[in-house]
């Protein structure tokens, strides 16, 4: 899964100049009070999964350890260029199958560490409601041609509609490559929505109403848990096919390519700026130990979205709440003592 609304390449240079001037500015700041913790900034794509990751962190961080936090929304080009120049701190969801020659390359450069992994394979497919595949014995990538009809573009009746990856994350360019290689962009339109809220309702609201509905998703996510989905079967990943996929996304003249694969399920691993091990080396130590785990990550945005939750903060609490055993293991006692006292105060209203 890449991350949030990539814009021109001059205004994205422009923004994350800005951001590395303001943290210079609040950093100077800092060491001249003498006392006052340097603030954390983690990277936010706006993905569900990631909104609660951060509220964990978040909370452990402020409440245990005194330093501020502050999220920076920002695409996967902006992220990019922030995290190697440290106007970034921490990105918790890296993703980097997705960005794998930009991860490589910095991590051989040492301008950002890899601190493990967040939560255990981070699925990507392409899927349909179980309901159509059965009726109508659907199983794989190649079987959507001869079905484009159920899944039609209500905006051109002449092709069936795919909703891709959101906007600016990595992985639309991706999706599009392998739909050319699959030969299904010859049958549906590509439509990649603004933000993962809007991919959610584009997916969701035709289940709802028990309508055919064709599109890509990722887990962990409550809309996967929900509903039964039927994932379709695509060629099985392997290197060499990834790595022309990747190379496709890249050099748009190499498209299209003859063949294409399923997405490698790997952790979904924490990224961070090398920075970071000087700037607050405690938390360094916290962050190699803190695996937030796929199934509790499932059950906590399924609670915020069963019961209406508004507050992305509020999801971090349920989770420390309800996974102590987890996370008492990553902290230090002093710091273990401070969460507990910091939770104990925060109402217990959903709200």
């Amino acid at each position: 899964m890449g991350l949030m609304l990539s814009g021109p390449t001059h205004v994205t240079s422009l923004l994350v100049s800005t951001l590395l001037l303001a943290v210079l500015v609040l950093g100077c700041a800092s060491n001249g009070t003498g006392d006052q913790k340097p603030v954390i900034r983690l990277h936010d794509s706006l993905g569900q999964s990631q909104k609660v990751n951060n509220a964990i962190t978040k909370f452990i961080i402020e409440n245990g350890y005194g330093y501020p936090v502050e999220t920076v929304v920002a695409s996967t080009p902006m992220m990019q260029e922030s995290l190697p120049a440290g106007a970034v701190d921490l990105n918790l969801e890296g993703w980097q199958q997705n960005i794998i020659e930009w991860y490589d390359a910095e991590l051989e450069k040492g301008t950002i560490l890899n601190l493990g992994m967040t939560y255990e394979g981070g699925p990507q497919f392409f899927m349909i409601p179980q309901w159509v595949a059965d009726q109508y014995n659907i199983d794989t990538v190649a079987d959507m041609k001869a079905h484009w009809e159920l899944f039609r573009d209500p905006h051109d009746p002449s092709k069936g509609v795919f909703y891709n990856c959101i906007s600016g994350w990595e992985c639309a360019t991706i999706n599009r490559v392998k739909l050319e290689a699959y030969g299904l962009d010859e049958f549906y339109n590509i439509v990649s929505p603004a933000s993962a809220n809007a991919l959610t309702a584009a997916l969701e609201e035709p289940q709802k109403m028990t309508r055919p509905v064709f599109g890509y998703y990722w887990q962990p996510s409550p809309l996967a848990a929900a509903y039964q989905w039927h994932v379709l079967e695509e060629p099985p990943y392997i290197d060499e096919c990834w790595d022309q996929v990747i190379a496709a996304t890249e050099d748009p003249a190499l498209r299209p390519i003859a063949q294409a694969c399923a997405y490698e399920n790997l952790p979904v691993d924490k990224l961070a700026h090398a920075g970071l091990q000087e700037k607050a080396p405690e938390l360094v130590e916290m962050l190699r130990a803190m695996v937030v785990g796929l199934e509790p990550i499932n059950k906590t945005m399924a609670w915020f979205t069963e019961n209406d939750v508004k507050d992305w903060d509020r999801s971090g609490v349920y989770y420390l709440r309800n996974y102590e055993d987890r996370w008492r293991s990553w902290v230090t006692p002093e710091a273990y003592d401070s969460i507990k006292e910091a939770l104990d105060k925060v109402p217990q209203t959903i709200q």
